[in-house]
């Protein structure tokens, strides 16, 4: 399907990460590994040496050199005592702020790590993030300093004064705080909307927490959004801010459709997506499932799509990305503006993007207390 050909090494880490059949049409001729290490140093950008290791062992392979398939199980190890140390952070933090009376639920990698993976080690993760609703966030943030979280000076500067503070709630959408002494965890985010509302996917706490489920972690039982919203989430996310840039994303959405996929409210997913514009992104993701795994799930969204989607320009996109590691941008603003003016439904979604970012650039009352803290922090000092 695609004019570029995957390499020997980004397709053996695709059916470890992935364990699907993939389209014979990418494959090169030669699935031989030559060089273990970069297959390790690829597995380690796209975040996914705990799948790469397990998929090793599970089928004993005998070709990787043995201290190359040591390292990987130092790794690996070390990833799966981490996410248990933070997983039990999050059932701790999820329980204080429901003693305080606050609405909030845990949401993206650590949650996904449980529901959707057969084993919570085996999905990276470094950050915890809650979901609250924009009114308690100040008892929010109270019970998160009382566990050793506050945001960093910058936020906290902007938080000072009430109007700028309300100016960064209404263009933002989370508030990254940062451990105060020693802790493991490098950051735990609070968010209010799914992504920068100027992007326009927004789902505030009614749309996500209209129905919510039980699930179990540890010993608790948390209140979390259905399996439909925790999808949408999904989409917003990984493919509609991170662009699919990572077979860890992948890996997440694939899973969340085998376990969930034939009992999923489609009709209710496709209306949503429709209504706020990103369908057509939805579709590509399925196509991306399709290609990589040969499951069709596009055929609950209608006959035949699995011919039209993905499109080649998006899967050449997504391919070139995993296969050259992108580079991280200073800002990723432009980057997805940029996706987003391509692959949105309608002109209108597009044209409410645009303005929706000119009225934030105009936005001086929010700009200039933002300029006027980088213009005060210390500038580097040339050797």
């Amino acid at each position: 399907m695609s004019h570029n050909l995957i390499s020997a090494k980004l397709s053996f880490l695709i059916k470890a990460c992935l364990n699907g059949r993939m389209d014979n049409s990418l494959l090169s001729d030669s699935d031989t590994i030559f060089d273990w290490e970069k297959l390790i140093e690829l597995s380690q950008w796209h975040q996914i040496s705990a799948l790469l290791y397990n998929h090793l062992e599970a089928n004993g392979n005998k070709e990787i050199p043995a201290d190359c398939l040591e390292n990987l199980k130092k790794q690996s190890t070390t990833h799966a005592v981490y996410n248990m140390l933070f997983l039990k952070k999050s059932v701790e933090l999820n329980d204080a702020l429901a003693a305080d009376q606050v609405n909030a639920f845990l949401m993206k990698g650590a949650l996904w790590a449980w529901m959707f993976y057969e084993n919570p080690g085996l999905r990276e993760f470094g950050d915890i993030d809650f979901f609250m609703p924009e009114n308690q966030i100040k008892n929010g943030l109270k019970v998160m300093a009382r566990h050793g979280f506050e945001p960093d000076n910058y936020r906290e500067y902007l938080l000072e004064k009430d109007s700028v503070a309300k100016l960064y709630f209404e263009t933002d959408y989370q508030l990254p705080l940062t451990p105060v002494g020693s802790n493991m965890l490098r950051s735990l985010e609070v968010q209010w909307n799914t992504t920068y509302p100027r992007y326009r996917y927004s789902f505030k706490w009614e749309e996500l927490t209209d129905k919510m489920m039980s699930f179990k972690i540890l010993d608790d039982t948390l209140l979390v959004p259905n399996i439909e919203n925790q999808l949408l989430m999904m989409i917003v996310h990984h493919a509609g801010v991170e662009q699919w840039d990572k077979l860890k994303f992948m890996a997440d959405f694939v899973r969340l459709l085998r376990k969930f996929g034939q009992e999923l409210d489609w009709s209710y997913v496709v209306k949503v997506t429709k209504e706020k514009g990103f369908y057509k992104l939805f579709l590509e993701s399925l196509g991306l499932v399709y290609v990589f795994t040969g499951e069709n799930y596009l055929r609950f969204c209608g006959d035949s799509l699995e011919k039209r989607y993905p499109t080649q320009r998006f899967l050449d996109s997504v391919l070139i990305h995993w296969e050259n590691k992108r580079e991280k941008p200073i800002t990723k603003s432009w980057q997805i503006f940029y996706f987003n003016m391509i692959y949105r439904d309608r002109l209108s979604d597009k044209l409410s993007i645009l303005f929706s970012h000119l009225a934030y650039l105009l936005e001086w009352r929010l700009i200039i207390p933002k300029a006027r803290w980088y213009w005060r922090q210390p500038k580097p000092v040339s050797d």
